[in-house]
């Protein structure tokens, strides 16, 4: 690295633990930062940063042009991807398309810098480079990505800003990447620090509220899930594919992602669910059909015990043909994951509707859980999405 860069990147983290702890946290908790020279990573002539969210990339003779303020805006727009899970979302909207059409992964740059820009600007965190987006019609407050997404035009396809827009390049989001819920615990944790430090602007706290108890429509949070899953296509030969083991005698590497997949989808049909959460369960059932389309579904209907499986196809409709959910008894998690391990099928995800009280598996399964919660509760494993019943008063 260029000794003007490296000065440049030593007073850049400097100053964020002094002024923005709370980005300074995520930084060094949840980020990795290279500085130096990556042709890879950017077009000719756009030689700036870029992150995949969880790798940021800043190319040493830009950051050596910045002010140290302009230095403090970048990293922290970097780091405002990552905690947003930008890149983890366009990777889900790029297999499933955006609200029916193919997904525009430019306009996705550039929706969501507009967010993050309005964000840093309102909170009074360094001074935004040149190149950066900002309209203040786009506000933080009331905006997300998405709704920005809706709202600009389809950008040229040769704009100067090759792949990215504005400051930075979006990088397909990481494997490795932190999950979820390890990106709660880690913005809570350097909300609490900033908070001690006396040093939390309040727009920050109001955005990390959102973040741990979000305000996103469930049924976005679901799709986004589901459809993350969706997109990690492969195999391994750590399992081999039961199926063809038990009828074939052939050992083959089981498939872990959606292409061919399966979907089970856990329904709670014991006493404490009421016929209103049923219907509720029914429609976000036909929801996961239309948006993951996967090779089929299963329906396990459960209360302390499994009852009538249905198996459904993509082009099925619930609203017309209804699978039986029998039940009315205690509730009990573990049946459905036993039935899954019993029948020897390999999911992409495993779906759970339900209010969450009950008795849950001791072990995580390796498939993708999501648990579909009517409550406050969370799954001790997996993700959770919380079901608001109200929305369908």
């Amino acid at each position: 690295m260029k000794p003007e860069a490296q000065q440049k990147m030593t007073e850049m983290k400097t100053a964020m633990l002094l002024h923005v702890p709370f980005f300074a946290s995520l930084m060094l908790d949840q980020m990795k930062v290279v500085c130096g020279k990556f042709p890879d990573k950017f077009p000719p002539g756009n030689e700036t940063a870029a992150t995949d969210g969880k790798t940021i990339w800043i190319d040493e003779d830009f950051i050596a042009k910045l002010t140290l303020p302009e230095a403090v805006f970048l990293m922290c727009h970097e780091i405002g991807h990552a905690m947003w899970q930008h890149m983890s979302r366009a990777k889900a909207y790029e297999a499933s398309g955006f609200d029916g059409k193919p997904f525009n992964h430019k306009k996705w740059n550039y929706a969501t810098d507009y967010v993050i820009n309005d964000m840093l600007k309102a909170a009074g965190i360094g001074d935004m480079p040149e190149g950066g987006l900002h309209d203040p019609q786009f506000d933080h407050a009331t905006h997300m990505g998405d709704d920005v997404y809706r709202k600009i035009p389809d950008p040229p396809e040769n704009d100067g800003n090759g792949s990215g827009a504005g400051l930075d390049q979006h990088i397909p989001a990481a494997d490795n990447g932190s999950s979820q819920a390890e990106w709660k615990r880690a913005i809570q944790s350097a909300a609490d620090r900033a908070k001690a430090q006396g040093n939390m602007p309040d727009n920050l706290a109001r955005i990390v509220q959102e973040l741990v108890d979000p305000k996103v429509p469930w049924q976005e949070m679901l799709r986004t899930i589901i459809m993350r899953s969706a997109s990690r296509e492969a195999h391994t030969w750590a399992r081999p594919h039961r199926r063809r083991l038990v009828t074939q005698g052939v050992v083959l590497p089981s498939y872990t992602g959606f292409g061919a997949g399966e979907i089970v989808i856990g329904v709670d049909t014991s006493g404490s669910i009421s016929d209103r959460e049923l219907k509720v369960f029914m429609t976000e059932m036909q929801s996961i059909l239309d948006v993951a389309r996967p090779e089929r579904i299963w329906v396990v209907p459960c209360d302390a015990q499994v009852h009538e499986v249905s198996e459904l196809a993509p082009e099925d409709d619930l609203r017309v043909n209804q699978p039986p959910l029998g039940g009315g008894g205690g509730t009990a998690f573990e049946p459905v994951f036993e039935w899954v391990e019993e029948q020897g099928i390999e999911p992409s995800a495993l779906v759970y509707l339900t209010d969450m009280y009950g008795s849950f598996p001791r072990e995580a399964p390796p498939y993708k859980t999501i648990w579909c919660s009517t409550t406050d509760r969370e799954g001790p494993f997996g993700d959770t999405v919380h079901i608001e019943i109200s929305d369908y008063d």
